[in-house]
């Protein structure tokens, strides 16, 4: 069954209502920004499979919607976007899986589109596989048919068939999200137990993330590259010396390998409640310019906070109908 917010965007872009509305209204001014994770057939993955937004030939109609209706804009802009009189929109990627590169980048260019790539330098630095993928792997692989609380306070989870499983992956990153730094590798451990798979091979990720090489060439291609920390960890969650060496770290080896200073910054998980003024103020004294954050919504012009840009999802839930609505209202769906 369609919800209401659906059966709206529906309503909207069959009758023409929606780009007429677009069009007539004085209230969409701003800035819109979509955001993506990977590109690809999810069913298949190992991993975390909520990542996956799209696949690449939804990804070009997206794109093309984009660029015939609205300006894409790149960092530079964003002043002149947020702080005078404009209607833009941006396309933004996080965590810098391969897939953004072999599928994304292509399309991009092609359409002379620009994106910013917020990436996560350890991980292309040959870091361990993402927690959020390797939670994923350890149940998605267990001969368990149930697993008891993980820790104490979370739940326990069943694993009996497929829809369980996922929905287990869900319960247990909600989990893992909340803990403080000091308890998340324990709760690892302890997951790789229960589960009795161990912990995920660091092999099994090294082929998922981009090289610098790559990065190079997209930042040479007309894209941008941001920061997005060194190992994504919930700042808010960790202590103020932690919070300063995963941005100042990844910040300064992201300049190394392009050779020019980032920026722009995207919170990890980028929920209100993932990252505090302390955070912001660290990336402030960092050199950061922009911040964006993950919880919906977009920014009106004359838009106060540049260290909490909103975000809204894409996923391979999101009809064509919906997708366009967030363009053209904002204000409505974003």
């Amino acid at each position: 069954m369609l919800s209401k917010r659906e059966l709206l965007a529906r309503t909207l872009e069959k009758t023409g209502l929606g780009p007429l509305l677009s069009q007539t209204t004085g209230r969409w001014q701003g800035l819109v920004v979509f955001n993506y994770h990977r590109l690809g057939n999810q069913t298949t993955s190992p991993f975390d499979r909520a990542l996956y937004s799209a696949d690449q030939e939804i990804f070009e109609q997206q794109v093309q919607f984009l660029k015939k209706h609205y300006d894409v804009v790149r960092v530079a802009d964003l002043e002149g976007v947020l702080h005078n009189r404009g209607r833009a929109v941006m396309i933004t990627f996080d965590d810098g899986y391969l897939d953004n590169y072999e599928l994304a980048f292509p399309v991009l260019k092609q359409h002379n589109v620009p994106a910013t790539f917020f990436i996560t330098s350890g991980f292309l630095d040959g870091g361990p596989v993402a927690w959020w993928d390797e939670i994923a792997w350890m149940v998605r692989n267990s001969p368990a048919s149930e697993l008891p609380p993980v820790l104490h306070e979370c739940p326990a989870v069943s694993l009996r068939d497929a829809p369980d499983r996922e929905q287990a992956v869900k319960t247990l990153l909600r989990f893992y999200k909340s803990l403080p730094i000091d308890l998340t590798v324990p709760f690892l451990q302890r997951l790789a137990s229960l589960t009795g798979r161990g912990r995920c091979p660091t092999a099994l990720g090294r082929d998922v993330w981009m090289n610098w090489d790559m990065i190079r060439e997209m930042d040479q291609g007309g894209m941008d590259i941001g920061g997005h920390t060194v190992s994504h960890p919930v700042l808010s969650k960790t202590s103020t010396a932690m919070q300063r060496q995963e941005i100042f770290g990844s910040k300064l080896r992201i300049e190394q390998e392009i050779g020019h200073t980032v920026e722009a910054f995207s919170y990890p998980v980028g929920q209100p409640d993932s990252f505090t003024e302390e955070t912001k103020q660290i990336l402030r004294d960092a050199g950061y310019r922009w911040a964006f954050s993950f919880s919906g919504g977009f920014s009106p012009t004359g838009h106060q906070d540049d260290f909490d840009l909103p975000r809204v999802a894409v996923s391979p839930h999101l009809s064509r109908d919906l997708f366009r609505s967030m363009a053209r209202l904002p204000w409505l769906f974003a």
